[in-house]
């Protein structure tokens, strides 16, 4: 090959290389084209490349250019921006109700928008399978129940314990606790609640046996009464009783707190502020309705802060019953 066509097939492809570059960098460079929706504001883009939510009929050019929507939003306690829960809440919670659109789009609040809450649910029963799977992506924490009175028996572990472990750990909740609603006082059935070191005993070996990771244990400490009573001994004995329950809770190798209702305490205990273990972290019960562990105002025993609060008792959530929860971590 000659010398001039050398040059001139360098020079061609030197153009062709220019103006490709040039194209891209025009594509990249180019701001996009703002739009306004009846849902929002946002920017006309691709719909494969909008991590909110696609509105049609605003944006020019191909049915897949459409208006990608920025909308802030405030729910659970938290601010928000509005998602299509299809494109998934990262470290967050998903609520419904407070974004403009279909049913699918939510208010996703993560955790630096909800103030470093946890949302979390804890449940009694056994659930679905499809509750699970919702769960997993509505919520971030399950508590379950792992101990009960049981007063027949004189205290048992939930026959349902193992199972909903295993159930949200197979859906892909791996932040977990469990609570131990243990048999205490004088029970209708005349059978005697097994001594506090055995009931302890029975919990933590089916945690043991079934390499459970659980982040806390909590002790239930509320008054109930029916088919099985709670603290029903009198406030000297209940004192008694849940001291030396607290201080089994001090000596085991899990992390162990306290739940409990600052209005419930002197059913049980003299006044309100007597002190059954404030060195032990508080998950506090305020059926107000409003989640964050900095709003709970419900102090009693010597504790001034919580861990955790139970804002919403009895409800329902992702088709199935529990109580809902916002926790530290």
């Amino acid at each position: 090959m000659s010398f001039g066509k050398m040059f001139l097939s360098s020079t061609i492809l030197v153009i062709v290389l220019q103006a490709t570059i040039a194209a891209a960098l025009s594509g990249l460079l180019e701001p996009r084209t703002t739009c306004s929706t009846p849902d929002g504001s946002g920017t006309c883009q691709s719909t494969s490349s909008c991590t909110t939510f696609s509105v049609a009929g605003y944006c020019s050019g191909a049915a897949s250019n459409q208006c990608c929507v920025q909308q802030s939003c405030s729910a659970g306690g938290g601010s928000g921006i509005c998602k299509n829960t299809a494109n998934g809440c990262a470290g967050g919670t998903f609520y419904s109700g407070a974004c403009p659109g279909s049913s699918s789009i939510e208010c996703c609040v993560t955790a630096s928008g909800s103030g470093g809450n946890v949302a979390a649910f804890d449940i009694s029963s056994s659930q679905t399978s499809a509750f699970w799977s919702c769960a997993a992506q509505t919520y971030q924490k399950a508590v379950i129940r792992g101990y009960y009175q049981a007063c027949a028996s004189g205290g048992a572990v939930d026959p349902d314990f193992v199972g909903s472990y295993n159930a949200a750990r197979a859906a892909g909740i791996t932040n977990i606790d469990a609570y131990m609603f243990a048999c205490t006082g004088t029970q209708p059935t005349g059978v005697a609640c097994k001594p506090p070191s055995t009931q302890l005993s029975e919990f933590q070996a089916v945690i043991q046996s079934n390499n459970m990771a659980l982040k806390h244990l909590w002790f239930d400490v509320e008054p109930a009464s029916g088919a099985c009573n709670a603290w029903n001994l009198g406030s000297s004995q209940n004192l008694a009783l849940a001291q030396q329950w607290t201080a089994l809770l001090r000596q085991s190798s899990y992390k162990w707190g306290i739940y409990g209702n600052g209005n419930q305490w002197t059913s049980m205990f003299a006044s309100r502020s007597t002190d059954i273990g404030s060195d032990l972290p508080l998950w506090a019960v305020q059926d107000d309705g409003t989640p964050g562990v900095a709003t709970v105002t419900t102090f009693m025993g010597g504790w001034t802060s919580a861990y955790a609060k139970q804002y919403d008792l009895d409800t329902t959530g992702c088709g199935g019953s529990v109580d809902l929860d916002s926790f530290t971590a």
